[in-house]
């Protein structure tokens, strides 16, 4: 398949900051604080003249959350942003997939990002939607759960403050935007170093992704991805790993690992996802 002419933006989140729950399927929406990073989604598209559709299914309180974006994304001088419950009702009306057909880029909020997975994936919704990214310039943004469901392998929970032990995560399939990719947000924030590590165990062929708060990647081509914000990204790969007792261990048993390979993002740096290297950026 030919590379994808859209664009991914993955965020790690940042918004909901005063509201530290692990479960974030009641995230409650709290005033932004990452203007700059949605600022490059809106460059990413048509600036100003941007036309978003910001869809707001994975949160506990979506009117609330729609009415958020709506003011912030104008404050940022976009006026043409529409907010979009999806439900098993709307997500293939007509009027929806007319707003999908227009927008220049979706932006989906965080929350609970199963509820993306159950309304929205075989869907044609979804069919759309992947198309637009495969063959036009066509951007996909989203926060925290937004950012998660981007990926093949989904994380559904887990806990983020144990050690690494076995089955600590619990996973799904995602949108398969990014295939052969983990996503986890709030990164450094909340502990989840070892929920990634373990999705990672589980798929050892993929790459994991974990995206600090105020921090995005911008991923083009499918394959590269530049980093924005103030934060890092942190990339594993366990393509080199010698030695792991991650298949004969017992849940909740401690995990050994030996050649696990980190990266550490930050902007100035990019990655490429075929290459599995690090680009650093020509000042």
């Amino acid at each position: 398949m030919e590379s994808p002419k859209g664009k991914l933006i993955p965020i790690g989140g940042k918004e909901a900051r005063a509201h530290e729950a692990e479960n974030t399927g009641d995230a409650r929406p709290v005033k932004f604080e990452n203007e700059g990073v949605l600022q490059e989604v809106l460059d990413e598209m048509k600036g100003a003249d941007s036309k978003v559709a910001v869809i707001t299914t994975a949160s506990g309180e979506p009117e609330e959350m729609g009415d958020m974006y709506l003011e912030t994304f104008g404050k940022l001088g976009c006026k043409q942003v529409t907010a979009l419950n999806l439900t098993g009702r709307n997500v293939n009306s007509k009027k929806t997939l007319e707003i999908l057909g227009d927008a220049d880029g979706l932006f989906f909020t965080g929350g609970d990002q199963t509820k993306l997975i159950d309304k929205i994936c075989d869907t044609r919704f979804m069919d759309v939607m992947k198309d637009r990214y495969q063959n036009e310039d066509f951007v996909i943004a989203g926060t925290s759960a937004g950012a998660m469901a981007m990926s093949a392998a989904m994380i559904m929970e887990g806990s983020s403050t144990e050690s690494l032990l076995k089955g600590i995560v619990e996973l799904t399939r995602g949108f398969t935007l990014l295939p052969k990719t983990i996503i986890d947000t709030h990164f450094m924030s909340r502990g989840r170093f070892s929920r990634l590590a373990e999705a990672l165990l589980v798929n050892p062929g993929f790459i994991a992704i974990g995206i600090c708060e105020d921090t995005s990647l911008v991923v083009t081509g499918g394959n590269h991805m530049r980093t924005i914000g103030s934060g890092v990204a942190m990339i594993l790969e366990a393509d080199s790993i010698k030695k792991t007792n991650f298949k004969e261990a017992k849940k909740m048993q401690p995990i050994y690992v030996e050649g696990m390979q980190m990266h550490i993002l930050a902007q100035g740096a990019s990655f490429s996802l075929s290459e599995r290297k690090m680009i650093l950026e020509k000042h």
